[in-house]
């Protein structure tokens, strides 16, 4: 079980080329909506760039603009983007052409605004009794009307207008394209697990049945739900979003580079850090994930055992016992998450640590600059919010790592199920069964083992007649049950050969074949639905040849007292059903099929006497003009068979009629003395196999 634990916690590379290449073949088909989304990418990137940009040019060039130096020129100069007040134009100065004859600068002073002429740019202006004094000189102070201030400012205002025309124009822009890759991304990934899940159920579905005997049944049920389901995320949010990180990153360096080369250095001082710190997140987070997926597959498994054996659980009172071992593993998947949560609690805070030290570097220096005049105050705005672009996509790439790594363990697995090879395979040009099988069935000095090695089966040769009835008797793994799996051809022998109406079974397709044949085994499986759907299992069968199965093998009498008769709901397994009804029910489903090859592998190991008894009345009638093989619980239900092989060691070592053998007093004498001793009824069970 350890062995199951440690498949199921592996983990292989958080990147390999090989597996993404095969999963990239599930995406080829949607191709075309993955490229849009791609492209919508290139154009939410641009959307969320756009507005520290906008908002510096904004603060620059019109809030800010219109308390900054202005250029005066004659009001005959009529300059594109010019002021004409008082006789004079101004241009602002981000505007100037040539070199003016004089500044003038807007100033405001005890709720009050002048316009102050013949100032020198950058230089400290103050308003001191309704006069203006810088640099040591004074300065006339024209005090602004509200009229006046609306004339200056309007030209700033208009400009204000459209950015902020343009700026919710992008907004707009990013919501409509975040949306349509958000739908388009989510479709196609929903449509790629799809596929993924259905190849893996496909597969699954077409393998031989040794295969279900090595791998459980919970593991190929992870393999269909969890493990295609961890894949979703990869499609969903790396295979395309982890372009518009790098976009994202490579675009706030252009932007922040272009707006200013000194304020661009101090921004990425931190670059060093920052790389050792996600290095440290990637190697620890990594190793916290393999323990809490290892963990949680014990977890699960412990469950998995504990349920299905809760009858034996409560039985024999071991209810504490199991609540310690839960205890036990329930608390190391508790610490291994704790471990997990503690290493992305330290990441988190440290990316946000060492952006807040970017943006305090940026406002020390960057503050001192915009004070100096150096820098314009928006440039330093803009430099704030893409110090947090900057920032975003490592974080978010940090994340990806994550989901990639469980895409890449999952698809690993995934791809162990769809690499596996079916044992038993179809010809190339299967032969045609004919309309309606005679049933002849033929063993050829076979030889057969499930391992390959060991052989359960050896030197079998026989032969049953159409129309014939057979059984099989032995002891426990005397290689009973091996014989009716292989005319299935569920396993394909060694040696020899099998064939059926003179054709060998490795020549004809496998559904043809097992359309001939009906079995009923000793554990019976109904499928949750309703009794008629579990006689009928899809195929086209009238409800009348279903209720007439069931009343030739006396299922009727049990079905038509249920409140909803043959509608009746079936829970899972059958579960509200005893283990006699719902071997009926099997007997009604292999008649309304019409076999023309009847299996019943210790098909009354579970029916008391009374219903046995009923089951031998319905046999003796359904099994005219079919061929019946019995692999035998009780030897009282093959008195009658046309022949008795018995095997020991997977040898038959005795055949016969049943008079035949209890005269020759071998084998199948021991047996039946076994059961009936000083009685005539039954004492025990022969083993089964």
């Amino acid at each position: 079980m350890d062995e199951d634990f440690r498949e199921e916690g592996s983990l292989g590379k958080a990147y390999d080329g090989g597996l993404v290449r095969r999963l990239l073949r599930f995406a080829k088909p949607y191709w075309a909506p993955i490229l849009g989304a791609a492209a919508l990418v290139a154009l939410v990137t641009a959307s969320d760039l756009a507005p520290p940009y906008l908002s510096a040019l904004a603060i620059d060039n019109d809030i800010s603009a219109m308390y900054q130096p202005l250029a005066v020129y004659p009001a005959s100069a009529k300059l594109p983007g010019g002021i004409l007040f008082d006789g004079k134009d101004y241009l602002p100065q981000h505007d100037v052409q040539g070199r003016p004859r004089t500044w003038a600068q807007v100033v405001s002073s005890h709720g009050r605004a002048y316009l102050v002429t013949g100032i020198e740019p950058g230089k400290a202006i103050k308003i001191v009794s309704g006069r203006a004094k810088s640099a040591g000189r004074t300065l006339q102070a024209l005090p602004l009307s509200p009229s006046a201030q609306s004339t200056l400012r309007a030209p700033f205002l208009h400009g204000l207008v459209l950015l902020g025309l343009i700026y919710a124009l992008v907004v707009l822009v990013a919501f409509g394209a975040n949306y349509a890759q958000t739908y388009i991304l989510e479709w196609s990934g929903q449509r790629i697990i799809y596929d993924i899940r259905k190849a893996v159920f496909t597969h699954i579905e077409r393998m031989h049945l040794g295969y279900f005997d090595r791998n459980p049944i919970g593991r190929l049920v992870t393999r269909v739900t969890n493990d295609t389901e961890a894949l979703n995320q990869m499609y969903t949010s790396v295979l395309v979003n982890i372009f518009k990180d790098v976009f994202m990153l490579v675009g706030a360096i252009v932007i922040m580079f272009t707006l200013n080369h000194f304020l661009a250095y101090v921004s990425y001082a931190v670059i060093p850090v920052l790389v050792l710190v996600t290095a440290a997140y990637t190697r620890f987070a990594r190793d916290a994930y393999r323990t809490v997926r290892v963990r949680l597959a014990r977890l699960n498994a412990f469950l998995s055992e504990n349920f299905s054996g809760m009858r034996i659980v409560q039985v024999m009172r071991q209810e504490r016992m199991q609540e310690r071992r839960f205890d036990v593993d329930n608390t190391g998947y508790l610490k291994a998450g704790i471990r997990e949560l503690t290493i992305f609690a330290v990441f988190r805070p440290s990316m946000n640590f060492l952006y807040n030290v970017t943006v305090a570097a940026l406002l020390w220096w960057g503050g001192g600059s915009v004070l100096h005049g150096i820098v314009a105050f928006g440039v330093l705005y803009a430099f704030v919010g893409y110090a947090q672009q900057f920032f975003q996509p490592i974080q978010d790439m940090a994340d990806k790592y994550q989901i990639m790594q469980s895409a890449m363990a999952a698809s690993e697995r995934i791809f162990q199920v769809l690499d596996t090879k079916a044992e038993v395979l179809d010809p190339v040009l299967p032969l045609p069964m004919p309309e309606r099988v005679r049933g002849e069935i033929r063993f050829e000095h076979v030889f057969f083992a499930y391992d390959g090695e060991n052989d359960v089966l050896k030197d079998v040769d026989f032969a049953v007649q159409p129309g014939q009835s057979v059984a099989f008797v032995g002891a426990t793994g005397a290689g009973k049950s091996s014989i009716v799996n292989l005319i299935g051809r569920f396993y394909d022998v060694q040696r020899g050969r099998i064939t059926v109406d003179g054709q060998d079974v490795t020549t004809l397709s496998q559904q043809e074949l097992r359309r001939a044949i009906g079995v009923v085994q000793q554990d019976v499986f109904l499928f949750a639905g309703n009794v008629r759907d579990n006689i009928r299992l899809g195929d086209p069968i009238s409800d009348e040849a279903v209720e007439e199965a069931a009343r030739h093998v006396h299922a009727a009498r049990f079905i038509e007292r249920l409140p909803g008769q043959y509608d009746e709901p079936v829970q899972e397994r059958g579960s509200t059903f005893s283990a006699g009804q719902r071997q009926l029910v099997a007997f009604a489903r292999v008649l309304a099929h019409d076999p023309a090859i009847l299996v019943l592998d210790e098909a009354t190991a579970s029916i008391d006497t009374e219903t046995e008894a009923l089951i031998q009345q319905a046999l003796d009638r359904v099994s005219q003009g079919r061929t019946t093989l019995i692999v035998a619980h009780r030897l009282s239900t093959i008195r009658n068979c046309d022949q008795i092989f018995v095997m020991s060691h997977g040898r038959i070592v005795e055949r016969g009629t049943h008079e035949e053998l209890l005269r020759r007093h071998g084998l199948y004498w021991d047996l039946y003395r076994l059961q009936y001793r000083e009685a005539e009824e039954p004492l025990g069970e022969v083993g089964t196999n």
